[in-house]
């Protein structure tokens, strides 16, 4: 059996299966993140209030923990949304290379640590399986994946939409737009793109490598088959796209899987988010998104002495771009800590803005439209009434999503409407 046969030649149940192992890998991750530390939100109030950029290091700024004493590399937090919006949109001098010495080290150098022309060059042919138009191809797929998956969770009297529902969803639709055969094992793809499972003898990577070097067994139209034809010598062929493939179902997964997590979050605990979806899906998304945006940190290199906000940053040193904090940001919004979906919409910076804008936004908003869709509707007419939702709501301090979603259906098969649900919340402060 060659390494390709053995990552695609799985059924249906193999891969079902694969996907709940590999969400059981992101789950241990992020309890052991937890467990580190609470809500950081406080945190970055306080330091808005000092200022809109600190001098700090990279494990004050990505743990909250004092450094241990070793010498360490400074790098600057920037905390305000006007400065972290200049950072984000001028690739002159602040350089998203800096993502070479994390993301580069783990998957091999991606148009995510490009900028200016070589960056435009992957962006411009990615950007036709990204568009408004080619993703609302996909939208019937996520309704139907999201509609079967939340009709298993009922028949069965409950679940957890966190496993059940949004990371599938976001998963599988990743693997369509990317164009990998039906059969893959795209559970151990993500798992293994991300650095949570080990290939110590290069299995993973083999067959990943042989089915790239294979570019009719790409869906024509996704993502991998426009890189195929794009025939740009500096884009290459082949095993050549390996870190494009594990950055793709990376962030084709992670932030969409968390952002759908914290929209149903709003959906059954905020009554204003649940009546607005049916009528303005996407003013509830862009609240959502801004009130806790599932990727903390973008990273950038300064290129050239400049200062922002009143401190000068040196050429090489390191600028951690708090989205987080940055859609927080009092002068910008009011009561910003609340979600609020009927607040006068603004911009954020939670798909980023400038020339490394998030190419998948519109994916992202087509599954959340879809996926809430088939949630409002299993809860009024699917759910009997009386059920209850258990979680923690949002957490985490890189990746912030609520971990579980535990819906329990009380008196399971009496069918009728569903009531406001009981949400037991012990968040974590």
């Amino acid at each position: 059996m060659t390494a390709r046969a053995a990552l695609l030649d799985a059924g249906p149940a193999a891969v079902e299966q694969d996907i709940a192992e590999a969400y059981a890998l992101v789950r241990a991750y992020d309890d052991h993140m937890l467990a580190a530390g609470g809500d950081p939100h406080a945190e970055f109030a306080a330091l808005r209030r000092q200022g809109a950029v600190h001098s700090s290091t990279p494990v004050r700024i990505l743990t909250g923990a004092d450094d241990t004493g070793e010498p360490t590399a400074p790098a600057w937090h920037v905390v305000s949304f006007a400065a972290a919006e200049r950072v984000l949109r001028d690739e002159d001098a602040f350089s998203s290379s800096a993502y070479d010495d994390s993301m580069g080290r783990l998957i091999g150098r991606s148009f995510l640590e490009m900028d200016h022309r070589e960056h435009r060059s992957w962006r411009n042919v990615l950007q036709g399986g990204f568009s408004r138009q080619a993703v609302l191809a996909h939208a019937e797929g996520v309704r139907s994946t999201a509609a079967s998956r939340l009709a298993a969770l009922t028949a069965r009297g409950g679940g957890d939409l966190v496993a059940e529902v949004a990371f599938p969803v976001a998963l599988t639709t990743i693997a369509r737009v990317t164009g990998l055969p039906p059969g893959t094992r795209i559970g151990t793809l993500y798992t293994w793109a991300v650095g949570l499972r080990e290939d110590p003898d290069g299995r993973i990577a083999d067959a990943a490598g042989e089915l790239l070097d294979t570019p009719e067994a790409w869906a024509p139209g996704s993502l991998v088959d426009l890189l195929h034809r794009a025939e740009d010598p500096s884009i290459g062929t082949g095993r050549h796209l390996l870190p494009a493939l594990r950055l793709l179902l990376s962030t084709g997964t992670e932030p969409p899987f968390r952002s759908l997590a914290t929209a149903m979050y709003a959906t059954l605990t905020h009554p204003a988010a649940a009546a607005l979806l049916r009528t303005d899906p996407s003013a509830v998304l862009q609240e959502c998104r801004r009130w806790e945006p599932p990727l903390t940190w973008a990273l950038r290199r300064c290129t050239t002495d400049t200062t922002l906000s009143g401190r000068t940053i040196r050429r090489g040193e390191a600028v951690f771009v708090n989205l987080a904090s940055a859609n927080r940001d009092e002068t910008r919004w009011s009561r910003p800590h609340r979600l609020d979906v009927a607040r006068e919409p603004q911009a954020d910076l939670a798909m980023g803005t400038g020339p490394h804008t998030c190419l998948g936004r519109h994916l992202a908003a087509v599954e959340a439209r879809e996926a809430l869709s088939e949630l409002l509707d299993a809860a009024a007419s699917a759910w009997p009434p009386g059920w209850t939702l258990h979680t923690d709501g949002p957490a985490g301090r890189g990746f912030r999503s609520p971990a579980r979603l535990d819906v329990r259906l009380a008196g399971h098969g009496s069918g009728g409407v569903s009531a406001r649900p009981r949400t037991t919340a012990s968040h974590r402060m």
